[in-house]
């Protein structure tokens, strides 16, 4: 076996299969990203669980070969961010890449008056999906038609705000740390914050800390994607970037009957105390990750992804 082809093979056996995080900068797109992990090692899959905008930098999930199964559980996961948001402007893209559309004057809010207003987009609410936004229309991501100058109806999303913290206030700029749900949108935030002040106001910069239990401090940074293969243990193995479902440890028995695609029965309670309608994860006595599975009612299990 000639260098390359013993290359290769170790880049397979440590980052295939793998949840691997990168710390995205300004500039660059999540899909960029990919294709920089493409190049540099030979994934026959790869993809990744929720793109991030170009403007805003932080943490995006890079997922190779079975993980690629696991993308709508991991984008399902509550998020963290930073964002700093500047009041006196709106832009057409709701961010700091737009053109200004509309200025007003800022001066006379205060601190108590933000803090007051971010109160109101702390819960369950609706939210709708902005232009630009890589939700699409007919086959064509929106922020393509908006580029062209076309707007298309967008229906309101439910969204939540569980925490939304006011961390400085620097008029006309602020910073607040936003812990939420799937699906909300932090331009649109922006946007809306302004509106409730009465000032127009655009999303400045976004920085992602956190996607449920991936925190960008485990993350690498794009251009040092070459050193992951100098790492003991690059990323994240199929069980670990489940790790918020709750773990059924399968018998031998259960595992040869899965491996023919029979889900396990089990009492839900005497194997983890489980509720009904639980999702969770059965893994090998290895404890690798064999499938992902949704307990339906004593003895009823009902296999969601099977990794064996």
């Amino acid at each position: 076996m000639g260098r390359k082809e013993k290359d290769k093979e170790l880049a397979l056996a440590k980052l295939n299969d793998k949840v691997i995080p990168i710390n995205k900068p300004k500039g660059v797109s999540t899909y960029d990203c990919v294709r920089k992990l493409k190049r540099t090692y030979p994934f026959s899959r790869i993809g990744h669980a929720g793109s991030l905008d170009p403007l805003a930098t932080g943490l995006v999930l890079i997922l190779t070969g079975q993980a690629t199964k696991l993308s709508s559980y991991i984008m399902d996961l509550p998020k963290k961010y930073r964002a700093v948001v500047k009041l006196g402007e709106r832009t057409d893209t709701q961010d700091a890449t737009g053109k200004v559309t509309e200025r007003g004057e800022w001066k006379h809010v205060s601190e108590e008056d933000l803090r007051k207003v971010l109160t109101r987009f702390v819960g369950k609410r609706e939210q709708l999906p902005p232009m630009y936004s890589a939700l699409k229309h007919r086959g064509v991501p929106l922020y393509v038609l908006a580029r062209r100058g076309e707007e298309v109806k967008r229906n309101p999303r439910v969204v939540e705000t569980y925490r939304l913290e006011l961390e400085n206030f620097n008029p006309p700029f602020f910073e607040i740390k936003v812990h939420c749900s799937r699906g909300l949108y932090l331009r649109v935030l922006a946007e809306e914050i302004g509106d409730a002040l009465g000032i127009p106001a655009h999303l400045y910069s976004l920085v992602r800390e956190e996607i449920g239990h991936f925190r960008l401090n485990d993350a690498v940074s794009i251009d040092e994607v070459e050193k992951l293969l100098d790492m003991e243990n690059p990323g994240f193995t199929l069980s670990e970037a489940m790790k918020h479902l709750k773990e059924v440890e399968l018998t031998d028995a259960e595992v040869r009957r899965l491996k023919n695609g029979i889900p396990p029965k089990f009492d839900p309670v005497s194997r983890g105390n489980l509720t009904p309608g639980s999702m969770v994860r059965l893994t090998l006595p290895d404890k690798s990750l064999g499938a992902i599975a949704e307990v339906r009612s004593p003895g009823d299990v009902r296999l969601r992804r099977v990794f064996i």
